[in-house]
């Protein structure tokens, strides 16, 4: 029997539409970011270009918006490194 077997393959979300029903938390080209209450946490994603980079969880809408703007400010820092050449 193979381990893996078991292991369902996740899947990517798709770019949400209005119809989705999210908390839109940032939307500047070429980043948006929304957030999900599922009532015992909040599921946060990142997308780029439409395409998913960043999903993760926090425990209040408050949180999940600071942690998006974390993640949006690494981004932002990786991005300008690499124009430099860094």
């Amino acid at each position: 029997m193979d381990f893996f077997s078991n292991f369902k393959s996740a899947v990517t979300p798709a770019f949400p539409s209005e119809a989705d029903n999210l908390t839109k938390l940032y939307d500047i080209e070429p980043y948006a970011a929304f957030c999900e209450d599922l009532e015992f946490m909040w599921r946060w994603t990142i997308y780029r270009d439409q395409k998913l980079v960043q999903e993760g969880c926090s425990l209040t809408l408050d949180a999940s918006r600071r942690a998006v703007d974390h993640v949006l400010a690494f981004f932002s820092v990786s991005a300008k490194s690499q124009c430099l050449g860094e």
